[in-house]
């Protein structure tokens, strides 16, 4: 009765170490997001970034992190930031 029970044991424990690289690498695989918003970065650029694209976007619900947050001048003079953010997939980025 041991050696069942020990083989059952030992082919899930097996099962759990192979399919770990696959979520692993599901769930470091992030997409990437750039876009012009108005106004300068400020002191809190990164975090004014992820609140103003998350209501600019139809992504809200996923994006999670931004990282940079450059000022830049639009071809009319107004001022503007690109904003690189990202969010996790499970799927390839588009």
């Amino acid at each position: 009765m041991k050696s069942p029970i020990l083989f059952i044991v030992s082919c899930v424990v097996l099962l759990l170490i192979l399919s770990y690289p696959e979520e692993a690498k599901a769930a470091s695989n992030r997409c990437q997001l750039k876009n012009f918003l108005p106004g300068k970065c400020g002191n809190d650029g990164i975090q004014s970034c992820l609140r103003d694209l998350k209501k600019k976007t139809k992504k809200s619900h996923i994006i999670d992190q931004c990282s940079k947050c450059e000022n830049q001048k639009a071809p009319s003079g107004l001022e503007e930031r690109l904003c690189y953010c990202s969010y996790p997939s499970s799927s390839p980025c588009i």
